[in-house]
């Protein structure tokens, strides 16, 4: 029989790890805890430091209201903390910080040294793990935190670290969320000796878009929607992706609530909702949003992170936020270009009038759909389909021994493509032809580092891309989709294999994906299709509905 085991307190050091545990999990979580820390010292410059994958050292300097001396020590405490003082303040706190948790889990797993000056101060205090007091030190005024040998002690966490490359993408992308919560800070990267982010003050709208468009890409920049949405006392404003700028993935969503960065699942699924009419199945928008909301109406304190939050009335926010967006793209949105660069003397996010401008959604998809039916040339054939007729250039009404049919032709040429090239996949590596004159496409840092580590899954299909400043050079596709657009294609597959964890499984669905078209259908076109099909397999098919009595019937049935 086994002894019962007794109860004891875990040690300090041992208890800090745990935490640390919960809130530190890559260095960019380091990152994270220190430039949250900064912003709430009212800093207005923030500079990083990395070296290596950001495990040999993080190093986040600010000019901030510094610590006072005889808090040095305290601040490597467990819950200690100058935010609140009070259980009352909970609901109040309007504080990126607040739980006296970030420092000591980083210090429990680091070696760790912060000097800090306050500006009233002749000079800065340090201390570090080899010190118990603080010691004088020259500092300009502000903070300087610097973490070394992240997870020394903690061989097992080191071992699940990613690879360099990757970790320090995680930084920067890390940094760029907190950069877009505070257009009113200088934020400033040094990767490995190498600058990787400057981004100044923006205080007017054009400066705010060109940081945007140094994290985000110009392309959303151009074509972005402003946003700007009052609902009594909560407001939402920023940028919406176009309709037509969809993505393959959720890199791009940007959603702040009283300037903190929120990742929170019911929000996403709420904004995707809203576009979800407007954008194709398993395509992601992206958007830049900020909402202000009374502190006591909005719970922060129910995650390690304080990525999700909890709102007093859930089902409203969420409604209001569906609503806002939901009716700026449906029609009262006015392009970006539009938004004057006038100077403010405080940041903010976006000018407000009291008018928009109609937003006309292009395209001949959507006018296509009010076209009247037209006639084309009958074919002659007598063993194939004979085309009587296209329909809103999507439907094809078809004759085949004396029955009649209707065929969505942009769902069976989907179906089609995708069942020949899901036979491709199973005979990979995929045939691969050269491009005539390459083709250069824009890129970030981070896709390409993606498109490196990955280079040997795009070989298996197809696809030879080159690295070359800030772009990407096309040399090879698959033959396999040459009909694809080339540069949609293309950007479309550096979107995937920037996500985490992608294989050749998720990368050959994802390019089946590719193959649906939502395209309209010229009458030419329909009827040299359907010259080079075999009915007999259409008309079972899911796109092909015989038009017998009985379906006709069920149109006008009450």
């Amino acid at each position: 029989m086994l002894t019962p085991k007794r109860i004891h307190a875990l040690p300090l050091q041992l208890a800090n790890q745990i935490a640390a545990g919960e809130v530190i999990e890559r260095p960019a979580s380091v990152i994270k805890e220190l430039v949250e820390n900064s912003l709430d010292a009212a800093t207005t410059e923030i500079d990083v430091t990395i070296e290596g994958s950001g495990s040999q050292l993080i190093q986040v300097r600010d000019n901030g209201s510094g610590i006072h001396p005889d808090d040095l020590c305290l601040a490597l405490s467990r819950h200690a903390t100058s935010k609140i003082s009070s259980s009352d303040q909970l609901s109040q706190i309007s504080s990126l910080g607040f739980r006296g948790e970030a420092l000591p889990s980083i210090s429990s797993v680091s070696n760790l040294s912060l000097i800090s000056r306050q500006h009233d101060s002749e000079c800065g205090w340090q201390i570090h793990f080899e010190t118990d007091m603080p010691e004088p030190v020259p500092h300009p005024k502000g903070t300087t935190v610097a973490v070394r040998d992240l997870f020394f002690n903690l061989p097992a966490r080191r071992r699940f670290l990613r690879s360099a490359r990757t970790e320090q993408q995680q930084i920067l992308t890390t940094l760029q969320r907190l950069a877009l919560s505070r257009f009113d800070v200088r934020f400033q990267c040094n990767l490995n000796g190498q600058q990787k982010l400057n981004l100044p003050i923006a205080q007017t709208d054009a400066q705010q878009l060109a940081r945007i468009g140094k994290i985000c890409g110009q392309t959303f920049v151009k074509q972005a929607l402003v946003i700007d949405q009052q609902f009594d006392v909560i407001n939402i404003k920023g940028w919406l992706g176009h309709t037509e700028a969809h993505r393959p993935q959720a890199d791009q969503q940007y959603f702040f609530i009283n300037g903190r960065v929120i990742r929170d699942r019911l929000i996403s699924q709420v904004i995707r909702q809203a576009y979800a009419d407007l954008i194709p199945a398993g395509r992601h928008p992206a958007y830049v949003l900020y909402m202000t909301i009374p502190l006591d109406r909005v719970d922060i304190n129910v995650h390690p992170t304080k990525h999700e939050v909890r709102f007093r009335e859930t089902r409203l926010i969420h409604g209001l936020i569906h609503r806002a967006i939901s009716d700026e793209l449906h029609g009262q949105i006015r392009p970006v270009h539009s938004v004057p660069s006038s100077a403010s003397s405080a940041p903010r996010i976006a000018e407000s009038t009291a008018s928009y401008q109609e937003h006309q959604f292009s395209n001949a998809r959507h006018e296509s759909s009010l076209q009247i039916a037209f006639p084309v040339n009958r074919s002659n054939s007598t063993d194939g389909f004979q085309l009587i007729q296209v329909l809103h250039q999507r439907f094809a009404w078809a004759l085949f021994q004396q029955q009649h049919y209707l065929i969505d032709l942009p769902r069976a040429l989907s179906t089609l493509r995708q069942q020949q090239f899901a036979g491709h996949l199973q005979k990979l590596p995929l045939q691969s032809r050269p491009i005539l004159v390459p083709l250069n496409i824009p890129c970030t840092a981070a896709q390409q580092v993606a498109v490196a580590e990955q280079q040997s899954l795009l070989d298996n299909f197809g696809f030879e891309l080159q690295p070359q400043d800030d772009s990407l050079i096309i040399k090879k596709i698959p033959v396999a989709l040459a009909q694809l657009d080339l540069k949609t294609m293309v950007i479309s597959v550096i979107d995937a294999v920037s996500q985490k964890n992608m294989d050749a499984t998720m990368l050959g669905q994802h390019l089946l994906n590719l193959l649906q078209t939502t395209d309209t259908i010229q009458p030419q076109q329909t009827e040299q299709w359907l010259q080079n099909v075999s009915p007999s397999e259409c008309i079972h098919q899911s796109w092909c509905r015989k038009l017998d009595l009985l379906t006709l019937g069920s149109l006008f049935s009450d």
